[in-house]
């Protein structure tokens, strides 16, 4: 017996004559049972085993079965994409070749997951004196499927009164999370609260969905949320680097005096296990609080809270990067040769400057650097091969693409040696002027104070570049709140202007120089919340003696009415009245 499995033994695991690589692709909601394929490409009929299988892990057999005598592959167990993707097999023909074939069986990952908020609930206290632009983290969303239907975009569904909020996103541990920023300005005097319904929507078609209902109370009072001096900090460290170790430090400023600019920071509690590797002080200063993984990433996020009643918070992302090795140096030294000194490039960077310098450490020059992740950088090598330039080759432009998750490869006859991950991220500038839904629009006003329109444009640009102001051209007769674009007439507008005017309303950003674009607006004046004449008394009675000369004045009032004049009974008689004055 044991001679018979060491010769099994040998003819399995020795090298064979061919060797074959066969792929296979399933979906993940196939049924117990499902024939998945057969090993040759179609069925085989025979009676003694054409086939010695091998399934390289105990969890494989588990979930397929191979049939040895008519090569059908089939599924014994449901599969599940979020656990497992794809699976191996070995299968070595009994007869003739003995050629080997490697199988491959993926598993097609479907939109069967829900976009899911940590919280299905959140409370918000925001100033009303909160800048535009101020950002609040909301609870983190989660999917799970693959990148293909995982979370893609969060829209507000309702609550958001003359949308005074918007949402923004950004990447977080490859997950997408949501930023609720304020949009307009706010005022409790005009709305105390807020409930908004926001949901986060995948990439299936149709689109699973998960909501979040976002209460908001607008206070009094601390009116300057704290702001970092970047929404994202860059870090590498090495993977021998001891626990305790300062990594990175972060700085938000406030604007506030007293308790509401003293800021707070901390880590804030997410799904990753990010989290429980740092550590950040009251100071702003992260450091490691566990031994890290060689070649990883992680994406922690950092809120800065003041100390006013209530408090404000702002968060930035530190995205740290781990080297590759714990035994040696860093294979590659990249040094930035721009302004900022790190992987911030502005998007009006001059196309083909140099704006890095990669140098190959010496255990790895005999290897190639191969750069992915963009298309809009180039690494040429120089005269010392172990020296590369990596060269701007393509426009960058930060409101299509705002990150770059880039790759360093060192590659050696076609293999890959070492991987070295680099975050670059884009620098905004004033390239986009506001932008109207139409260039033209007709609105309706009352003529009398109160009535009002609001007309807002959007501007994609980032920061001060994106804050709107407006201002109203070629009239006084209306007026224009210059932070939320409500139009409004101050004064009741006569008559005798007409029915209708046009003039311009101007969107201007805060850029420096400034940017902007104009409305024509037509406005008919509607006359719905004027009110008709009014009498003093809806009936006069004047009694009067019999002999009172003609042309007396009996009552004054604008407008003429029927005056029933009383005499005495004794004598009746009929007297016409002048109109009254």
């Amino acid at each position: 017996m044991k001679i018979l499995l060491f010769l099994f033994y040998i003819f399995i695991f020795l090298p064979s004559p061919t060797t074959c690589l066969t792929r296979f692709t399933v979906p993940e909601s196939a049924q117990i049972g499902h024939r998945i394929g057969w090993i040759s490409g179609r069925q085989e009929e025979s009676v003694a085993p054409k086939y010695f299988v091998v399934f390289p892990d105990e969890q494989t057999s588990k979930f397929l079965k191979v049939d040895e005598r008519t090569g059908e592959i089939t599924t014994i167990a449901h599969l599940d994409y979020e656990k497992r993707s794809k699976f191996d097999i070995v299968a070595v023909r009994v007869e003739e070749s003995g050629e080997t074939v490697d199988i491959l069986v993926e598993v097609d990952d479907e939109n069967d997951n829900a976009p899911s908020f940590a919280d299905q609930s959140v409370k918000l206290e925001i100033s009303e004196f909160a800048q535009l632009g101020t950002s609040f983290a909301l609870p983190t969303v989660t999917d799970g499927d693959g990148p293909k239907f995982d979370v893609h975009r969060f829209v507000i569904l309702q609550g958001n009164v003359n949308n005074v909020f918007k949402l923004t996103s950004r990447k977080v541990n490859e997950q997408l999370q949501a930023d609720l920023v304020v949009n307009g300005q706010l005022d409790r005097e005009f709305r105390d609260k807020y409930e908004l319904l926001i949901e986060a929507q995948d990439g299936g078609k149709p689109a699973k969905t998960g909501q979040l209902r976002c209460s908001i109370e607008i206070v009094d009072a601390n009116d300057n949320a704290p702001v970092f001096t970047r929404s994202r900090y860059t870090a590498s460290v090495s993977a021998n680097v001891s626990i305790g170790s300062h990594i990175i430090t972060v700085q938000a400023t406030d604007g506030d005096i007293g308790e509401n600019s003293r800021i707070s920071y901390e880590i804030k509690k997410t799904s990753s296990p990010s989290n429980s590797n740092f550590a950040i002080s009251s100071s702003g200063v992260i450091t490691t609080t566990a031994t890290l993984l060689p070649a990883s990433t992680h994406d922690v996020i950092v809120v800065a809270s003041d100390h006013g009643n209530p408090p404000l918070s702002s968060s930035a992302v530190v995205t740290i990067t781990v080297m590759g090795s714990t035994l040696a140096s860093p294979p590659l030294d990249i040094i930035w040769l721009v302004e900022s000194n790190s992987a911030h490039l502005s998007e009006n960077s001059t196309l083909g400057s140099i704006v890095a310098r990669v140098s190959i450490a010496q255990m790895y020059r005999d290897t190639k650097l191969r750069l992915i992740g963009t298309t809009s950088l180039c690494p040429q090598q120089t005269d010392q091969s172990h020296v590369y330039l990596l060269l701007l080759c393509g426009i960058l432009d930060r409101e299509t693409t705002s990150e770059y998750h880039l790759k360093f490869l060192l590659e050696k006859d076609g293999q890959i040696i070492v991987e070295h991950p680099q975050l670059l991220t884009i620098g905004d500038i004033n390239d986009n002027a506001p932008q109207w839904h139409s260039s033209q629009i007709h609105i309706s006003l009352n003529r009398t104070a109160g009535g009002s329109r609001t007309l807002t444009a959007k501007d994609p640009d980032l920061g001060q570049n994106g804050w709107i102001r407006y201002s109203v051209l070629d009239t006084d007769l209306v007026s224009i709140d210059k932070e939320t674009g409500r139009v409004f007439v101050t004064n009741t507008i006569d008559c005798n202007v007409g029915s209708e005017i046009k003039f311009r309303v101007r969107a201007e950003d805060g850029g420096s120089p400034a940017l902007s674009t104009d409305l024509q607006v037509i406005a008919d004046f509607l006359d719905s919340e004027s009110k008709p004449p009014q009498f003093e008394k809806a009936l006069w009675q004047v009694e009067i003696p019999e002999d009172t000369p003609v042309g007396t004045c009996l009552v004054k009032q604008e407008t003429q009415i029927n005056i029933a004049a009383v005499s005495k009974p004794e004598k009746k008689e009929n007297r016409e009245f002048p109109k009254v004055e």
